[in-house]
């Protein structure tokens, strides 16, 4: 499995149980303010899909995009995120984005969000996540994700983080690449650490379409 569903990792599929672990782990707000700095510096005037968006937790950082698509398989997430954040121009659907493509009348994005989604596919299903994503941009847009990352000389917290993570596919920074490069050009990763309140490290991504 790519996935842990059972057991303890179920309660994350809880939007208030999803939010209380991200703000416990990842320092609230202020953490997440300065990852959206480093992530969402593009997305000014733009529209924006963003890929298991789950509760509709990057919403409040993404105010300066013209436009703002969300899915997630969740419907639970999915009401919560549409009670919370949904308007006009900021929608939440529940769906599967490729059959959604298929529609010739579905709108292309400037930008394609995945924060933490990569991590939970085996090889195979992320690669065909990420051909779909790039059919979802339009000529010259971009992919923008965030991973959890393996490197060498790991903090001993963030490796046991790692092995308590309900996605069983942690990769390295050229696994990541790997995947991206058949679908992207212009491929820009890096790995950061100190971006939670705990020790961790991510990978932080960035690809064009050609």
């Amino acid at each position: 499995m790519a996935e842990r569903t059972s057991g303890l990792h179920r309660v994350v599929t809880i939007p208030a149980v999803y939010g209380a672990i991200q703000n416990l782990l990842g320092g609230g707000g202020e953490g997440r303010a300065r990852l959206a700095e480093r992530l969402f510096a593009d997305t000014e005037g733009k529209s924006v899909l963003e890929l298991g968006c789950g509760p509709g937790t990057w919403v409040p950082h993404l105010g300066t995009a013209a436009r703002y698509l969300g899915i997630d398989w969740n419907p639970r997430h999915i009401d919560s995120a549409t009670r919370a954040y949904g308007t006009d121009t900021r929608r939440f659907l529940c769906g599967d984005l490729a059959l959604l493509l298929d529609d010739p009348d579905f709108p292309r994005f400037d930008v394609v969000l995945g924060i933490g989604i990569l991590h939970h596919l085996d090889d195979d299903v992320a690669t065909g996540a990420l051909a779909t994503a790039a059919r979802a941009l339009g000529q010259g847009g971009i992919y923008v994700g965030v991973e959890p990352v393996l490197h060498p000389r790991q903090h001993p917290v963030a490796r046991l983080l790692k092995a308590l993570d309900s996605g069983r596919n942690i990769r390295r920074e050229d696994g990541y690449r790997a995947l991206l490069s058949p679908s992207f050009v212009a491929l820009s990763t890096r790995i950061e650490t100190g971006l939670m309140r705990v020790p961790y490290s991510h990978c932080l991504i960035s690809a064009r379409v050609a």
